[in-house]
């Protein structure tokens, strides 16, 4: 990879992951170096801390870890100031979109677990289905041919379709239920956060707003 070059890896993605994404760079925003941010300086949504984990990947083959923007032997906070639109998204699709099959999932839940897993990873987010969908179907019990309640694993396997599928059938509420459910599960996440760790109270309300927000295309 010369040196200055940026953009990792030229890929056509969907169009629905297009949008997804931008939704996601709209309000991520540029570069933060917050020292209150557990993840450490981030840019477009990509924290340090989930750079280093991720960007030692090697597409190209030439022996430097592909997101060691700088080529200098490590990743570090001057690799994510080099970040690239074109780089987070590639990381994003690779990390999130396509590991949790977003665009197998009807919409907009596809994209309000892409949204909760860039914010807080894969398994917080697939446990946040999980989690939205027995609510939905502990309300519901007694129904006839309800679905037993879901392992909270974060494995988004053929039980989690078919409780989702479920859930998407129901009259008068499917997926507006649904999407009202993962908003309320999201913004628990959050104040959980709030609860463990004190510090994190100036975040509370941006990280409402976009629990508020989930599902909206």
């Amino acid at each position: 990879m010369e040196q200055g070059q940026s953009d990792i890896v030229a890929q056509a993605f969907s169009e629905r992951y297009a949008l997804a994404y931008k939704r996601i760079h709209d309000i991520e925003g540029g570069f933060v170096n917050d020292p209150k941010d557990r993840g450490g300086a981030t840019k477009y949504g990509v924290s340090l801390r989930f750079l280093v984990h991720e960007g030692q990947i090697d597409i190209d083959g030439d022996g430097i870890a592909d997101f060691d923007l700088d080529m200098d032997g490590d990743i570090d906070i001057d690799d994510i100031r080099a970040l690239t639109p074109a780089d987070a998204r590639y990381l994003f699709h690779r990390c999130f979109w396509w590991p949790l099959k977003c665009d197998t999932w009807a919409a907009p839940i596809g994209e309000a677990l892409f949204d909760q897993a860039v914010n807080g990873g894969r398994v917080a987010a697939a446990k946040m289905l999980q989690r939205s969908i027995n609510a939905i179907l502990v309300k519901r019990k007694g129904y006839t041919g309800i679905p037993d309640l879901l392992k909270v694993d974060g494995v988004l396997g053929d039980k989690t379709r078919v409780a989702c599928d479920w859930v998407l059938r129901l009259p008068g509420e499917g997926m507006t239920a649904l999407i009202l459910m993962y908003r309320a599960v999201a913004l628990d996440r959050y104040q959980a956060i709030v609860r463990k760790d004190p510090t994190q109270k100036r975040f509370l309300i941006g990280w409402a707003s976009r629990a508020n927000n989930l599902g909206r295309l």
